[in-house]
C-alpha cells in the first residue's frame, strides 16, 4: 500500500516538476526570401529550477510539419524570465498557415482560469503568403505583456505593435486557450465594476475597474491588413497582475494625431502629470522609431515639476518613411508609487510625399501636353493624372492626400514609372473639346498605394482654330413650328496662311443625339455666317431627336477641321397619377448650369416658366387627371474657356401629356384573430383611405393553406370602410392571408403584410377522462375539448378494454363514441378503457403525426 501511495504522489508530482509556469506569450515572424520564413517565440515564466529544463520549444509549422526550436535569448529580471526561442522554415507553396506552440503550463493561481497550474499555455499566428498581397512579416510587440493594476482603478494596457511593412492593424479580444488550442474550460474575462474592452483600433486595453486582488491573463489578436484584405494575425497571451493600492495612474496631456510631409521635421511635447504627486517618467515606443534611417527620438526629461515629465518628441522624416498607414506612437506615463501604475496615449503619424513640382499644361491642336518635375522622392513608383473642366481652386489640409472627389477632378491615365513625367491627353483618342478650360493636377503614387500631396492646378484651352458650335435648339421666335435653330463660334485663331481661303462651312444632319448618320445639308460661304435654320418638311422634332455638325473647309486646299457633334434637346414625359414626370437627353459639348421648364395649361395659349432644375428631370405634381398640359425646356450652359457667347441657351421640341391613375393604393396593414371553437378566422386591416391614400374603394382577400404556397383570391368586401372579414365554415384554422386595397379605377396595392395561421395557435387536440353515457343528454358522448380540434384533418383512435380488446375504432376527430362496443353495440361496462391516438395535425408546412395515448372512465 505505501509502495501504491508513494507511485502516485510521484506521478502527479512529476508534471510540475517540468512544469515551466507560462505567464505569457506571443509567436512572431520575418520574412527572410521567397518562401522562408524567420519564427521566434517568446515566452514570460517564472524564475525556477525547473525553467532550465525548457532550452527548446516545439512549435507546429501550419504545413503538417513540427519541430523543437532553441532558446536563444533568457533574461532574468526580478521573478520574471523572458525567454526567446528562434527557428526558420520554408514552405513548399503560397498559402494560410498557422504557427502553433503549446506548453504545460501556466503559473499557479491565475484568478480566471481554474486550476491553470495544470492548464497549457497555446499562442498561435496566422502567416499568409499570398503573391498577388506580397511577402508579409508579423507585427512586432514593444510593451511587454506582464503589466500591473490596483484594485478599483482603472487599468490600461498597450502592447505597442510596430508593423513594418506599414499594414494597417486592428485588435480584438479572443479567449485564452490551453490543451489542443481550445478555450479552456471555464475561462472568463477579468471581473469589473464596470466593463472590460479592448480598443479596436488603438489596441488600448482598458480594464474599468478590477474588483479583486490576484493575477489574471487575457488574450487578444492584433490583426494586419492589406488592400481590405488580413494577411496575418498574432494572438498575444499576457498577464495582469492586481495588487490593493490607493496609487491613481498619471494622466498624458490630449495629443492629436498628425501629419507630416516627408523631407520635413515633426516636432511637439508631450506632457504627463501625476495625480498623487509621484514621480512620473515618460517614455515612447513605436515605428517611428524603428526606422533604420533618420528614426524619431523624445528629448531627456525636462522634469518642470516632481510629479511632471515633459518630453519632445523630434522626427526627421525622409521619403522612406512614407506610407499609406499611418505609423502609431505609443507614449507611455509611469508613476513610482509601490505599484508602478501607467497610462497610454497613442498618437497616429502619416509621413505624406511631397507633391509633383513645376505643373504644366500647354494646348497643341486638339490635345494637352503635361509636364512636371520628377518626384522629389526616388521611392515613389509613378504618377496619377487628373482633369476637370474649369479652375477649382484646390488647397490641400494637411492630412489631405492624393485628390478628393469632391474637387469634381477624375482620374484620366496613370504612369508608372517616377521617370515619365510628360503625358498627351487627347481624350483617349477621340480628341479635346473647343471651348473648355482643362485644368489638371498630378500625384505621386507608392509601392502600397500611398498618394502624396496634389500639384498645383494648371490649366489651358484649346486654340480656336475651328468653329465651335454653340447652339442645336427649337426655334425660340416660332417654338411650336418644329424648326433647329443651329449656331456657331467662328474660328478667329485660324492660321490663314496654313489654311487660305476661300471659306465655306458644312452643315450635316443626323437621326439621334450622336450623328451616328450624318447628311450634308447646307453650305455657309465666308467665316462669318454662323447661323442655320433648318426648317426641312420632313423634320419630326416632336419624335426624335436631331444632331448637327459644322464642317470647315478651304475652297484652296479642302477640310480644315469641325465641331463637336451636337443634339438638340429631347423632351420626354411620363404620365401618372395627378402628375408628369419629365425627362430629357441632349449631347452637348458645352456645359449647362441648368434647365427651366415652361408650361401650358389646359386651355391656355401661353407658356409660363414653373420651375427649374439643376438636373434632367421635373416632376410636375398636383395636375388634374385627364387634362392636356404641354412644356417645353430650357437649358442655360456656357464654355469654360472666355470669348464664346454667354449664356448658351437652347429650347426642346414641345411636349405634351395627360396625367391620369395609374398608382395603386399603399397596402392596408392585416391582423388575424383566431376562434379555435368555431374553427374560424377574423381578419382585420385599416383603411388605408385615412393615411395614405384618397380613393379606396374595395378590398381583396387572399389565401393560402401554405406558409409558401400562392396567395388565391377567396373573397371581396365593397366599400373602403368595411374592413373585416371572417373566414367561417373552416375544416382548420391553419392558413396564411394577405389583402390587397383596389382604388376607383381598379388600381390593386400590393400584399398588405401577410399573417399566417399555424396549428399552435389553438389548444392542442386533447380527450377528457370520463364520460357518463346514460341518456340524460348531459355527457352522453366521448367527444374531444371542441377548442383542440380547430387543425385537426383526422384521427387513428384504438380504445380497449382491460383485456386488450378493441372496443371502438374512428378517424373522426369529433369521435362521438357512446360507450357501446362497436362489434355488438352492446353497452360496455363501467370501468376504465384504454386509447390509443395518433393526431394528424394540419400545419403551415402540411401534414403532421403525433401520438399520444391515455384512458378513459365510463361511469354509469
Amino acid at each position: 500500500m505505501k509502495k501504491i501511495l508513494l507511485s502516485a504522489i510521484l506521478f502527479f508530482t512529476i508534471p510540475l516538476a517540468f512544469a515551466t509556469h507560462q505567464r505569457a506569450a506571443e509567436i512572431i515572424y520575418k520574412h527572410i526570401n521567397n518562401l522562408t520564413y524567420e519564427v521566434r517565440i517568446i515566452t514570460y515564466t517564472r524564475d525556477n529550477i525547473a525553467n532550465d529544463q525548457r532550452d527548446y520549444l516545439p512549435i507546429k509549422w501550419g504545413d503538417g510539419s513540427t519541430k523543437e526550436i532553441p532558446r536563444i535569448i533568457k533574461d532574468i529580471n526580478g521573478d520574471i524570465v523572458y525567454n526567446e526561442y528562434l527557428g526558420t522554415h520554408t514552405y513548399s507553396a503560397p498559402g494560410t498557415f498557422i504557427l502553433s506552440m503549446e506548453d504545460p503550463n501556466r503559473n499557479y493561481g491565475v484568478v480566471n482560469i481554474p486550476n491553470s497550474i495544470n492548464v497549457p499555455i497555446y499562442v498561435e499566428s496566422e502567416l499568409v503568403i499570398n503573391p498577388f498581397l506580397g511577402y508579409n512579416s508579423s507585427v512586432v510587440l514593444l510593451n511587454q505583456p506582464i503589466d500591473c493594476g490596483c484594485v478599483n482603478k482603472v487599468f490600461v494596457h498597450n502592447p505597442g505593435a510596430y508593423d513594418i511593412d506599414g499594414d494597417s492593424l486592428s485588435y480584438k479580444l479572443v479567449e485564452c486557450r490551453g490543451a489542443e488550442g481550445l478555450v479552456i474550460p471555464g475561462y472568463t474575462l477579468p471581473a469589473a465594476s464596470h466593463f472590460f474592452t479592448l480598443n479596436p483600433r488603438t489596441g488600448d486595453v482598458i480594464w474599468d475597474s478590477p474588483i479583486s486582488q490576484g493575477e489574471f491573463n487575457i488574450a487578444f489578436l492584433i490583426e494586419e491588413w492589406r488592400n481590405g484584405v488580413r494577411i496575418g494575425y498574432v494572438t498575444r497571451d499576457m498577464q495582469i497582475q492586481i495588487v490593493t493600492c490607493s496609487n491613481d495612474p498619471p494622466i498624458i496631456e490630449c495629443i492629436s494625431d498628425t501629419c507630416v510631409e516627408a523631407g520635413s521635421t515633426l516636432e511637439f511635447d508631450v506632457v504627463a502629470i501625476d495625480p498623487d504627486g509621484n514621480y512620473v517618467k515618460l517614455t515612447a515606443s513605436g515605428g517611428p522609431f524603428e526606422q533604420s534611417q533618420s528614426p524619431a527620438s523624445i528629448s531627456p526629461d525636462q522634469n518642470p515639476a516632481p510629479d511632471t515629465a515633459d518630453i519632445i518628441f523630434t522626427w526627421n522624416t525622409v521619403c522612406n518613411h512614407v506610407q499609406k498607414y499611418p505609423y502609431t506612437v505609443t507614449f507611455k506615463a509611469e508613476d513610482t508609487d509601490t505599484v508602478n501604475l501607467v497610462s497610454f496615449k497613442t498618437v497616429n503619424i502619416t509621413v505624406i510625399g511631397p507633391s509633383p513640382k513645376n505643373l504644366l499644361a500647354e494646348a497643341l491642336g486638339n490635345k494637352i501636353h503635361l509636364s512636371w518635375n520628377k518626384s522629389e522622392c526616388e521611392n515613389a513608383v509613378g504618377y496619377k493624372i487628373y482633369r476637370r473642366n474649369g479652375y477649382y481652386g484646390f488647397i490641400p489640409g494637411y492630412c489631405e492626400t492624393g485628390v478628393p472627389e469632391y474637387t469634381g477632378y477624375i482620374q484620366i491615365h496613370e504612369l508608372n514609372d517616377i521617370n515619365d513625367t510628360t503625358f498627351i491627353d487627347d481624350n483617349n483618342g477621340s480628341g479635346l473639346i473647343h471651348g473648355i478650360d482643362y485644368c489638371y493636377m498630378v500625384i505621386a503614387t507608392y509601392p502600397d498605394g500611398a498618394e502624396s500631396y496634389a500639384s498645383l492646378e494648371a490649366c489651358d484651352a484649346l486654340k480656336k482654330d475651328i468653329p465651335v458650335i454653340t447652339n442645336v435648339s427649337n426655334d425660340s421666335i416660332n417654338i411650336a413650328g418644329g424648326n433647329v435653330f443651329i449656331a456657331w463660334s467662328k474660328p478667329i485663331d485660324l492660321d490663314t496662311i496654313q489654311y487660305p481661303g476661300p471659306y465655306n462651312y458644312l452643315v450635316y444632319r443626323s437621326d439621334g443625339f450622336y450623328g451616328s448618320n450624318l447628311n450634308l445639308i447646307a453650305y455657309k460661304h465666308g467665316l462669318n455666317d454662323t447661323l442655320y435654320f433648318d426648317d426641312q418638311v420632313n423634320l419630326n422634332t416632336s419624335g426624335i431627336p436631331y444632331s448637327y455638325r459644322i464642317n470647315l473647309v478651304s475652297e484652296t486646299i479642302g477640310d480644315i477641321g469641325f465641331t463637336q457633334i451636337a443634339s438638340s434637346i429631347f423632351l420626354s414625359i411620363y404620365e401618372t397619377d395627378n402628375e408628369l414626370q419629365l425627362s430629357w437627353e441632349m449631347n452637348a459639348p458645352w456645359t449647362n448650369n441648368y434647365f427651366v421648364v415652361y408650361r401650358r395649361d389646359p386651355g391656355q395659349s401661353e407658356f409660363n416658366s414653373i420651375g427649374m432644375s439643376n438636373t434632367n428631370f421635373y416632376s410636375d405634381s398636383g395636375l388634374i387627371n385627364g387634362q392636356e398640359y404641354c412644356y417645353y425646356i430650357e437649358s442655360v450652359g456656357k464654355y469654360t474657356s472666355p470669348g464664346f457667347v454667354e449664356p448658351i441657351i437652347n429650347y426642346s421640341q414641345i411636349k405634351c401629356g395627360i396625367p391620369y391613375d395609374n398608382v395603386p393604393p399603399c397596402p392596408p396593414v392585416l391582423s388575424v384573430t383566431t376562434n379555435c371553437d368555431l374553427i374560424e378566422n377574423e381578419l382585420v386591416w385599416n383603411n388605408p383611405n385615412n393615411t395614405c391614400a384618397d380613393d379606396v374603394a374595395k378590398y381583396y382577400i387572399y389565401y393560402s393553406p401554405f406558409e409558401y404556397g400562392d396567395l388565391i383570391l377567396i373573397d371581396s368586401t365593397n366599400h373602403p370602410d368595411d374592413t373585416v372579414y371572417i373566414h367561417s365554415n373552416l375544416s382548420t384554422v391553419t392558413a396564411c392571408y394577405a389583402v390587397t386595397a383596389i382604388d376607383s379605377v381598379g388600381n390593386e396595392s400590393d400584399f398588405s403584410n401577410v399573417v399566417c395561421v399555424d396549428y399552435d395557435v389553438c389548444p392542442v387536440y386533447r380527450l377528457p377522462n370520463i364520460f357518463t353515457p346514460n341518456g340524460d343528454n348531459h355527457n352522453d358522448y366521448f367527444v374531444p375539448f371542441p377548442e383542440t380540434i380547430a387543425a385537426v384533418e383526422k384521427i387513428e383512435l384504438k380504445i380497449f378494454n382491460r383485456w386488450g380488446k378493441i372496443v371502438f375504432k374512428t378517424d373522426d376527430p369529433k369521435i362521438n363514441w357512446d360507450g357501446k362496443n362497436q362489434q355488438n353495440k352492446q353497452d360496455c361496462p363501467q370501468g376504465v378503457y384504454f386509447y390509443v391516438c395518433d393526431v394528424l395535425e394540419i400545419t403551415l408546412d402540411g401534414l403532421r403525426r403525433r401520438n399520444f395515448q391515455g384512458s378513459v372512465t365510463i361511469y354509469r
